[in-house]
């Protein structure tokens, strides 16, 4: 014997005996089955569905209230940012050349300028990364 589902969607649910709604609504997705109309049966499913819930369930119904939170971001002061280059520079190929991440500004643009030094590459790529928190306002 077939059990009632509770709603699961991976079964179609099983009519509740004795209930007219519940036999019509079956019967609809039975005549879709075996026309081979899954959208119509597919309906049928969730009109049942919907019925069993609203007409079937014996548990109380509860509302849910969603409530607007304002926040702000803000920068996370407990991890240090992040500094990094990469050189840019070349005609058909970019040198691809990095000073890898620093948390110090200061120590990439030295990086830059030993670079430039060595090569006479004089364009790059700089990227700054930080973590930011959320915090509720008030």
């Amino acid at each position: 014997m077939r059990q009632r589902d509770e709603g699961g969607l991976g079964r179609p649910p099983v009519p509740v005996p004795g209930c007219v709604t519940c036999a019509e609504l079956a019967v609809r997705r039975d005549e879709a089955r075996a026309r081979y109309d899954r959208s119509a049966e597919t309906d049928a499913n969730v009109l049942l569905r919907h019925h069993q819930r609203r007409d079937h369930t014996t548990a109380p119904r509860t509302r849910r209230v969603f409530r607007y939170v304002p926040y702000v971001i803000a920068q996370d002061t407990t991890a240090e940012p992040e500094y990094e280059a990469r050189c840019v520079s070349g005609d058909e190929e970019e040198c691809g050349a990095e000073s890898g991440v620093r948390h110090d500004p200061a120590a990439v643009e030295q990086w830059q300028r030993k670079h430039t030094q060595e090569t006479r590459h004089l364009r790059y790529r700089r990227s700054f990364g930080d973590y930011s928190v959320l915090e509720p306002l008030g």
